[in-house]
């Protein structure tokens, strides 16, 4: 039988991944949440959980799907790829669209 990771570590794992790649520090984050500025360092450091409204609140913020926080990272690295990538090419399409419009409409 594999190891299985705890939840709450993988919990905790994902939400420091998410963090860092919104670019957002602990305190920054624990603002945008209106929380004493310790409050994502303490979860993160396994002293805290959050209840289930506020690892909403997170995801809101961090631009994800607040179950993205259960999955281990090497389970969903691939899948962070093609979700990138199609976000990618939605922008891309859509500045594409606003360039050409505003083209053909001087």
């Amino acid at each position: 039988m594999q190891n299985k990771q705890k939840l709450e570590v993988i919990f905790r794992e994902n939400l420091k991944y998410y963090r860092i790649r919104s670019k957002l520090s602990q305190e920054k984050l624990s603002g945008l949440l209106s929380k004493n500025i310790n409050y994502i360092n303490m979860i993160e450091g396994g002293k805290s959980i959050p209840p289930l409204s506020m690892i909403e609140r997170i995801a809101e913020i961090l631009n994800v799907e607040p179950h993205y926080f259960f999955i281990p990272l090497d389970y969903k690295e691939s899948f962070d790829k093609i979700h990138f990538i199609e976000e990618a090419s939605l922008q891309i399409a859509n500045k594409t669209q606003e360039i050409l419009f505003n083209l053909f409409n001087q």
